[in-house]
């Protein structure tokens, strides 16, 4: 009678061929963080109330640590990233001001200079010609050492009591950089919270894998079902 064989995990087919593409991507270890850490932990459970159940390299306390380790990192990598998009409306919101503010600017530059001699000047300003259109730098840090030259320049060309003058510029740089940094230190802090919870989903995934080896063994009948007992609910994710 033919037996379909099912591959789990990095089991590789006999002869020492490799896996297809379909095979692995058909895994009984589920990819996506929530779903991981789910079956994480319902295997952890399992594992602690199966003390017969062993690996020589791994205990299951320990184990259990490693998933509630991983939980809290992915729960912190999450509230973390959960604040980038309202910085992100921020700095939007200022660019715009910022790009306004800027055309106002270049009114007043034109007025002093004419029209036909305002463009020498605007680099002074920093303002700069990107593309065809004389604008801040779009790129952000760019942009905010070109604060240092509008300051400046406004106040060295008589403008600085204009309603785009140096209050106006001063409070804006100061939002500007205190935006600015705000995204920039999220943005390392997730960088740095998402390299430690993939360093911990690696470790575990190495625990769950070794896991399903350990139950078919035990279990040459029925692992199917001892799978989902365990907290496997699929055979593929």
């Amino acid at each position: 009678m033919f037996t379909k064989r099912i591959f789990f995990a990095d089991d590789a087919p006999a002869g020492g061929g490799t896996t297809t593409a379909k095979t692995k991507s058909s895994r009984s270890i589920p990819a996506a963080d929530i779903d991981f850490m789910d079956v994480a932990k319902t295997v952890a459970a399992s594992w602690l109330a199966n003390p017969a159940i062993t690996l020589l390299w791994k205990k299951s306390d320990d184990f259990n640590k490693d998933v509630q380790d991983y939980a809290n990192s992915l729960g912190s990598r999450i509230s973390t990233g959960s604040v980038r998009p309202g910085q992100s409306l921020t700095l939007k919101q200022l660019d715009e001001r910022v790009n306004d503010a800027v055309t106002e600017v270049k009114v007043y530059i034109e007025k002093k200079y004419k029209k036909a001699n305002a463009q020498a000047q605007f680099t002074r300003f920093g303002i700069i010609k990107e593309n065809t259109t004389w604008c801040f730098s779009k790129d952000r840090n760019n942009r905010k050492a070109a604060f240092e030259l509008m300051i400046a320049a406004i106040a060295a060309d008589g403008f600085g009591a204009e309603e785009y003058g140096t209050s106006f510029w001063t409070a804006l740089q100061t939002d500007y950089a205190a935006a600015l940094a705000a995204a920039s230190n999220t943005t390392g802090d997730v960088s740095e919270k998402v390299a430690t919870k993939n360093q911990q989903k690696q470790a575990i995934k190495k625990v769950l894998a070794n896991l399903l080896f350990v139950l078919r063994g035990n279990y040459p009948d029925t692992y199917a079902e001892m799978y989902r007992k365990w907290g496997w609910k699929k055979e593929s994710y």
